[in-house]
């Protein structure tokens, strides 16, 4: 009989030093930068709408560590490009940012497009999703946070 050994490898996880927020409601755009405050050494940039993040990366050349992206973004701007759609852009100019799509909506649908499209996570906006927040940036990046 032949034994089989398996090993298991942890994925190597990246360090958490940028994140660009696009929300267009001013009160959870707020909300989603004084979160990150909890954690030492990140800064957060937040925008309004998905095109003025795209200028600023285009302009600036930095890369986020992670980008947060509201699935609607027509609440200031009923003209404005939703999630989806900013997603595929910012993928072309960050291809080794991490992204996690934003909605107040659980749809399948939108969930199953945003994956296809380039998120790696789906959050539902709310105390809960602040929670599986905690739980991606613990598995996936290098943080510290100020309790430590």
């Amino acid at each position: 009989m032949t034994s089989l050994k398996l090993t298991f490898s942890t994925p190597e996880r990246k360090s958490l030093r940028t994140v660009y927020i696009i929300e267009d409601s001013p009160n959870e755009l707020e909300m989603a930068t004084e979160y990150f405050s909890k954690y030492s050494g990140i800064s957060t940039k937040g925008f309004s709408n998905g095109e003025d993040c795209i200028k600023e990366l285009v302009v600036s050349g930095v890369s986020p560590d992670m980008i947060l992206i509201d699935y609607f973004l027509d609440s200031e701007n009923p003209g404005s490009k939703d999630g989806l759609e900013i997603l595929v852009k910012l993928k072309e100019l960050c291809p080794r940012s991490e992204f996690i799509m934003l909605s107040a909506v659980e749809n399948d649908r939108i969930i199953d497009l945003a994956r296809k499209k380039g998120a790696s996570y789906y959050v539902v906006k709310g105390a809960e999703g602040f929670r599986k927040l905690d739980s991606i940036i613990e598995y996936d990046f290098e943080v510290e946070s100020e309790h430590e």
